[in-house]
C-alpha cells in the first residue's frame, strides 16, 4: 500500500470512527459500536454486523469501517460477550436473535441489511426466520445450517481445549492458525480485542470460556432447514472454497431458501472479512448492498414467514439469482463487459486499455495469494493467455451482476488447443476461471480485481 493510500485509509476510518454504545435489549444489556453513515449514503440500508463465537464487536471493525463507506453500521457484543451481559440463561441462538431484534427497534433501524459471521450467522438467519419484518436482506458468512454429531463433538473439543493462556504473542498467533484455523491476519486484528496482555509477556483471554462453551453447545449438532424455509428476505450466503459449507449444502439451501445467491470466495477458509482474499467478498458484500437499495424487497411479517412453504422449486441453484424478479434492462457496466470480451478475443490492445481509466488500479490473486498489482500491465495481464495469440484461446463472462459503479462477473478462459500442447505433462487439460470485481469511474475500469482458478476444461464446460 502506497503512502497515499494509507492517508486515505487513515482518514476514512477517522471519518467513520464508531460511537459506542449501550441499550436495554431483550432484558439484558447490551453494548454496540455505531458507525454513522456517511454524507450523501442516500437510499443504502443500515447495516447489522454479528460477530463469531470467539470475538467481540471490535472484532468486526475492519468490515464495518468498508460498509461504512456508504451506509450506517451498528456491530454489538451478542450476549455472555465483550460489553454486553453475562445473564445466567439465554444462550441458545434464538433467544440472541431476540436480543437483536430488541435491538433494531431500539435504535429505530429501519430494515437492516443484517450479516453473521460463523455463530453470528446462526444468530443472523434466526433473526431473518423470526423477525422478517425486521430484516432488508441477509448475508451469511460460512455458516452451516447443518452440524453433525461428528462435526459437533470435535467443534466442542476445540472450545473445551481452549488453553487458559499463551506464554507469548506468537504462541497466540500460531494457536489461532493452527487450531482455530483463522489467518494471520485475522489473529493479529483479533488478539487485542480476544486476549490480555499480562507483565510477563504472556496473554489471557477476556472471554468467559465457560460461556463460550455453552453458546456453542446450544447450537451443536443442528439441521435447521425448517428455519431456513421461513425466509423470505434476498440471502447472500458467502462460503470460503476451503471452508464449513460444502457445495452440496450450498445447493440446498438455494433450494430452501426461495431468493438465495451462493458465492465461494476463492482460496478461503471460514474467516472471509479480512486477509489475503477478502477482496471478493467485500466486493460481494457491496453488490449485494447496491441491490438492495436498488430494489427494495417488500416487508414481510411474521405470519407470512410461518405459513411459507418450504422453498422446494423456487430456489434458484447454487449460484442464486433474484427470486424470479421481472429482469431489467442491462446496465452500463454489463455492456462494459461485452465489450472488454470483444476486444481480448479480438487481440485489439488499444481497443482494452481505452476501457480502462488511465490511474487504473489492478491487483491480481493466485490460489497462492496475490500475483501482481499495477496498472494497466497488471490488467492485460488478467487476461495474458488470450492476448498471447495462443491458437483457440478465448474469453467468455458469466454470471455479470452491475450496480452503480460496481461490477463483478466471472470470466472463463479456455484453451484447448494451448492446453494440449504446452501442457502435455498434466492428467487433463486446465481452463481458467477468474472472478473479477471493478470499481467504474466515468464509464471506464476504475480498479480490477482479479482471481485466478485452475480447474479442468471439461468442468469449466458445466459450470452455471
Amino acid at each position: 500500500m502506497t503512502d497515499q493510500q494509507q492517508a486515505e485509509r487513515a482518514a476514512r476510518e477517522a471519518a467513520t470512527a464508531p460511537i459506542r454504545g449501550q441499550i436495554e435489549a431483550n432484558g439484558i444489556a447490551l453494548a454496540y459500536l455505531d458507525y454513522p453513515a456517511p454524507p450523501g449514503a442516500g437510499r443504502c440500508p443500515p447495516v447489522v454486523l454479528l460477530h463469531g463465537v470467539l470475538q467481540t464487536k471490535e472484532g468486526m471493525a475492519n468490515l464495518a469501517v468498508h460498509l461504512a463507506q456508504r451506509s450506517r453500521v451498528v456491530v454489538p457484543d451478542l450476549r455472555g460477550r465483550g460489553e454486553s451481559a453475562q445473564p445466567a440463561m439465554g444462550y441458545d441462538p434464538d433467544t440472541m436473535a431476540d436480543d437483536v431484534a430488541a435491538l433494531i427497534q431500539g435504535l429505530a433501524l429501519d430494515r437492516p441489511l443484517v450479516i453473521g459471521r460463523m455463530h453470528g450467522g446462526l444468530v443472523a438467519y434466526r433473526l431473518a426466520a423470526h423477525h422478517p419484518e425486521l430484516v432488508r436482506g441477509l448475508v451469511i458468512g460460512d455458516t452451516p445450517p447443518e452440524v453433525d454429531e461428528t462435526r459437533a463433538a470435535r467443534v466442542l473439543g476445540v472450545i473445551r481445549g481452549l488453553p487458559a493462556s499463551f506464554p507469548s504473542l506468537d504462541a497466540a498467533v500460531a494457536y489461532y492458525q493452527d487450531v482455530l484455523g483463522l489467518s494471520e491476519a485475522r489473529a493479529r486484528h483479533d488478539i487485542p480485542h480476544d486476549l490480555i496482555a499480562e507483565a510477563d509477556g504472556s496473554y489471557r483471554w477476556r472471554h468467559n470460556r465457560g460461556l463460550i462453551e455453552r453458546i456453542e453447545a446450544a447450537s451443536l449438532p443442528r439441521a435447521d432447514w425448517d428455519v431456513l424455509a421461513r425466509i423470505r428476505c434476498p440471502v447472500l450466503i458467502l462460503r470460503g472454497q476451503r471452508g464449513e459449507i460444502p457445495q452440496a449444502m450450498a445447493d440446498r439451501i438455494c433450494q430452501v431458501i426461495p431468493d438465495c445467491a451462493v458465492r465461494t470466495v476463492l482460496g478461503m477458509r471460514h474467516d472471509l472479512f479480512i486477509g489475503p482474499g477478502c477482496e471478493q467478498a467485500l466486493g460481494e458484500l457491496d453488490l449485494f448492498q447496491i441491490r438492495l437499495s436498488h430494489d427494495p424487497p417488500p416487508i414481510a411479517s411474521a405470519g407470512d414467514a410461518a405459513t411459507a412453504g418450504d422453498g422446494g422449486d423456487g430456489g434458484n441453484g447454487g449460484n442464486g439469482g433474484n427470486g424470479g424478479a421481472p429482469e431489467r434492462p442491462a446496465e452500463p457496466g454489463a455492456q462494459l463487459v461485452e465489450r472488454l470480451i470483444a476486444a481480448v478475443n479480438g487481440r485489439h490492445a488499444a481497443t482494452f486499455e481505452a476501457l480502462f481509466a488511465p490511474d487504473v488500479r489492478a491487483v491480481q490473486y493466485a490460489e497462492g495469494g496475490k500475483v501482481r498489482e499495477g496498472g494497466i500491465e497488471t490488467a492485460r495481464a488478467a487476461f495474458g493467455r488470450v492476448f498471447s495469440g495462443a491458437a483457440g484461446a478465448q474469453v467468455e463472462a458469466r454470471d455479470v451482476v452491475a450496480g452503480g459503479d460496481r461490477l463483478a462477473c466471472v470470466f472463463i478462459i479456455k484453451n484447448e488447443t494451448f492446453a494440449a500442447t504446452r501442457l502435455a505433462h498434466h492428467a487433463e487439460a486446465r481452463a481458467t476461471v477468474v472472478p473479477a470485481f471493478c470499481r467504474l469511474r466515468d464509464d471506464r475500469i476504475a480498479e480490477l480485481v482479479t482471481f485466478h482458478l485452475h480447474i479442468p476444461i471439461t468442468q469449466a464446460a458445466d459450470l452455471p
